[in-house]
């Protein structure tokens, strides 16, 4: 895999990771309990995704 292609790899996670939290509700503000546990549960992988990412792009670095 080429540098470029790494890059290119990292950023399309990053985007999906982005997706995940860039949803209806959070975006227009609506709340309920049930978007709110949904929200919590899309913020939660998204984390958990993020510093997965950041710990690949770490090691690649190291």
């Amino acid at each position: 895999m080429t540098k470029k292609d790494q890059l290119t790899l990292w950023h399309e996670q990053l985007i999906a990771i982005i997706k995940d939290i860039n949803t209806p509700h959070t975006l227009g503000g609506i709340t309920n309990d049930a978007n709110r546990a949904h929200d919590s549960r899309l913020a939660r992988r998204a984390l958990d995704n993020l510093i997965v990412l950041s710990e690949e792009i770490n090691a690649k670095r190291q």
